[in-house]
């Protein structure tokens, strides 16, 4: 029996330039996508800016919101070849030489007027090599806040656009101990950065940037000083965490030599 693939409604023509207050329009077309996927068993949820935007305050959104040009998802690899189906009958376009080349880990297809959609599969893998597959359905339509913050944090080379989502990811989301709306579980975060160096450096790095950006991210003193303080207590709870053998091992050649990968840039 075949499977009637819905189209998923209201895809947008271009570039999300709505005001901070709406919907940006790769928020709406993104969360088509995940309803189009769940209608048909197959899990997907949103990472990156869209996601963040989506999980913040209309305050966090008024003061960090930006652009959004493209959605960027997570899905099972074992349910590839499905969710292929779901995006084709909904009219996404595969980019057909990049998805021979790479589809075993990683998808691309575009949307009406060229915007794209970015789907990695069970791993994210840019600068650091991230298993987001298991922890996939933790909470509904985007990934948990706990490897949201991973997914931004592990960018060597970090820049200004990532550190205001970060910002804005903590603004709304307390250090805790689980999942949930308003909560940032921090044994995932934890737990991955005691036992990669590499990666501990990495987000430690970029986490201690975010706090010098602060002051010209966010202007009231008060919205700052939580994010800050919630910054400092992700940087604390990573230091204070036992490091395994194989950290340790690594911390002694230190950054003489190079601990993270320069990912192949794909054109948007």
């Amino acid at each position: 029996m075949t499977d009637d693939f819905p189209a998923a409604p209201g895809f947008p023509a271009g570039e999300s330039r709505a005001p901070r207050d709406a919907e940006p329009e790769m928020a709406v077309a993104g969360r088509s996508v995940v309803a189009a996927a769940a209608a048909h068993s197959v899990p997907v949820r949103l990472i990156g800016g869209v996601a963040i935007w989506l999980r913040a305050s209309p305050a966090a959104r008024g003061a960090l919101g930006r652009s959004y040009p493209d959605i960027d998802l997570v899905a099972h690899r074992k349910q590839s070849r499905k969710l292929r189906t779901v995006l084709e009958e909904a009219g996404l376009e595969p980019e057909r030489v990049f998805n021979a080349t790479h589809g075993a880990r990683r998808l691309l297809y575009h949307g009406p007027g060229g915007w794209q959609v970015d789907i990695f599969l069970d791993t994210f893998e840019m600068s650091h090599t991230l298993d987001l597959g298991t922890r996939l359905e933790a909470e509904p339509e985007t990934l948990a806040a706990a490897e949201l913050l991973l997914t931004k944090l592990q960018i060597a080379e970090v820049n200004r656009k990532d550190l205001s989502d970060t910002a804005m990811l903590l603004w709304d989301h307390e250090p805790a101990a689980a999942d949930g709306p308003g909560l940032l579980n921090l044994g995932p975060v934890v737990s991955r950065c005691a036992s990669d160096w590499g990666l501990y450096t990495t987000v430690t790095d970029n986490l201690a940037a975010c706090a010098e950006s602060l002051s010209s991210l966010i202007r009231t003193d008060a919205d700052r000083a939580r994010v800050a303080g919630r910054v400092a207590a992700v940087a604390g709870a990573l230091e204070a965490a036992p490091k395994s053998m194989s950290w340790q091992l690594r911390a002694k050649v230190g950054r003489r030599k190079r601990w993270y990968e320069t990912p192949e840039e794909v054109v948007r």
